[in-house]
């Protein structure tokens, strides 16, 4: 059973989420493969997303935890973390490129995949973590859904 703390930070991040996985499902594959006004299509960007939430347990565990990722261990897109972590835009780009030929049901259910995996993972972090990473999980979680709130709104907005 989590803990306070992470249940709490479930359902923040639950509130934060399920809007956004609302609108992906309302728009409909031909309104997925629209490019946005961050310049990725709507697909590109649910695979971003996806990537950053799957992210979340590497960055507890290497960094938060200093423990090692169990083996195995990789990304929704087949990406392994093996080597020096890139910058924030080599991973964007490959998960951009990840998703651009691929069926926007097959990113949808990778997307569902990544988040299902985040909310079991957060069942793990304690009340004390919660608490002295907040900020990471304020800002860097929960936040980046509202980092792409307004592409969503687009999405939203085309399908109508």
């Amino acid at each position: 059973m989590p803990s306070a703390g992470a249940e709490e930070l479930l359902e923040r991040l639950e509130m934060a989420w399920r809007p956004l996985r609302e609108v992906a499902e309302a728009a409909g594959p031909a309104v997925l493969e629209q490019a946005t006004s961050a310049g990725w299509t709507g697909k590109e960007m649910i695979a971003h997303v996806a990537f950053w939430e799957e992210a979340v347990e590497g960055f507890v565990t290497l960094v938060l935890r200093q423990r090692v990722l169990s083996e195995g261990w990789e990304f929704g897109s087949g990406y392994r973390p093996e080597e020096e972590w890139p910058a924030a835009d080599v991973h964007n780009a490959r998960e951009a490129a990840w998703a651009r030929h691929r069926p926007s049901a097959e990113v949808l259910a990778r997307w569902d995949a990544a988040h299902a995996r985040l909310v079991r993972f957060l069942g793990t972090v304690s009340d004390e973590e919660a608490e002295a990473h907040a900020d990471y999980f304020t800002e860097s979680v929960e936040g980046h859904f509202g980092d792409h709130r307004a592409e969503f709104e687009e999405l939203r907005a085309a399908s109508e």
